[in-house]
């Protein structure tokens, strides 16, 4: 969860939920020694990467109040150039979309990663829908799956699989923001979820969110593409770091 969004509220919303569960799904079996998590906010994405990660896990965070700390488990940094290796895998969930210049950050990034590192990202998509709720957030942009894949292909990363997802949410943003353009804006996030984990409201919603991720991957196999809230990529870095 981004730091913006943090209360003292303990429940996930099942966008949250979902979207960990899909990406470990998309990065399977395969493990790193080392894995960064790149704007990792309070960690709950951080902390799911023990089944990719055998050895260390970074959370990045320019947040953090601590230049470096360990918290359960995790190596908490508030400034990538703090990363003590190279590491094998990268992970920027909803990150980039909060830098004015994003190619130079990713170009930063990847210097701190190995030959051969795995790079997955997931933005906020189409700007059509940015809202008063991305205003909250600071972000600069939202991408279409063109700028998102010259972003990456400018960085010499190697795209294995780029495609949209949450189609559901796509329209539902769609509505809201038209019937909201003249509201003010937005001072609540995820943060403010009313139910637990397992409410049946929030298994109910995190079981729509995961069948529509599988639907949109599916369909991009066959090169039928949907739009989406969110945008994913999955790269290698294709050339010596």
């Amino acid at each position: 969860m981004d730091l913006t969004e943090k209360t003292s509220c303990a429940n996930r919303h099942p966008w949250e939920l979902s979207r960990a569960q899909c990406v470990l799904s998309v990065i399977g079996k395969r493990t790193y020694r080392n894995v960064a998590d790149v704007g990792a906010g309070d960690r709950f994405f951080t902390l799911k990467l023990s089944s990719v990660a055998t050895g260390t896990k970074y959370a990045v965070d320019t947040g953090y109040a601590k230049k470096s700390e360990v918290v359960d488990g995790v190596h908490c940094l508030n400034d990538i150039e703090q990363l003590p290796e190279p590491v094998d895998a990268v992970m920027l969930m909803d990150v980039i979309e909060h830098i004015r210049d994003d190619g130079a950050f990713l170009k930063k990034i990847l210097s701190k990663s190995s030959p051969d590192a795995l790079v997955v990202i997931t933005v906020p998509a189409f700007q059509r829908l940015f809202s008063n709720h991305d205003v909250f957030l600071k972000h600069y942009r939202r991408y279409n799956k063109k700028q998102l894949l010259n972003v990456l292909r400018n960085n010499n990363l190697r795209v294995e699989r780029c495609h949209y997802f949450y189609v559901s949410l796509f329209f539902a943003r769609l509505i809201g923001v038209l019937l909201t353009k003249r509201k003010p804006v937005a001072t609540t996030g995820i943060g403010s979820w009313r139910f637990g984990e397992n409410h049946i409201v929030t298994r109910l919603v995190r079981a729509v969110l995961n069948m529509d991720f599988r639907i949109c991957a599916f369909l991009a196999k066959l090169r039928i593409g949907l739009p989406g809230l969110s945008l994913l990529a999955v790269c290698k870095k294709s050339g010596v770091g």
